[in-house]
């Protein structure tokens, strides 16, 4: 599995103003750090102040049979308060790409969908993985 964000900010769609840096810190996130303080992530103000200006990656290999977890830290940049709406993210897979999205519901009754923003972001080398039935 290969991820790659660049140094650019994201323009959040729908609100002017607001923007969005993608990183991703080489910790491995596990099920157990889940109720902790930033889920059990260490030095992230140090991990923030060297890689802020930088692009940020991930390469991994997963074997058969096992899982890998990792985190994605999303900073935003926002010069107007809007009230009102949530984002919700989430990697899928079409074929071989990996995208990143990241959707703006409304807080209101339903929690309708504002708008998304998918991101290329990477790729998934599954050309040597046999699917069973």
């Amino acid at each position: 599995m290969k991820i790659d964000f660049p140094v650019d900010l994201y323009k959040v769609p729908g609100l002017r103003g607001s923007y969005y840096k993608i990183l991703i810190p080489s910790d491995t996130m596990t099920i157990d750090k889940e109720p902790l303080y930033d889920y059990g992530m260490t030095g992230l103000k140090s991990f923030l102040d060297n890689n802020i200006h930088k692009p940020s990656s991930l390469k991994r290999t997963i074997n058969p049979k096992e899982s890998s977890g990792f985190y994605v830290v999303l900073l935003s940049l926002t010069k107007e308060i809007t009230p009102g709406s949530t984002l919700r993210t989430g990697f899928t897979l079409k074929g071989q790409d990996l995208f990143y999205t990241i959707s703006r519901y409304a807080s209101k009754a339903g929690h309708p969908l504002i708008n998304e923003n998918e991101i290329h972001c990477g790729s998934i080398n599954l050309k040597d993985l046999m699917l069973r039935k």
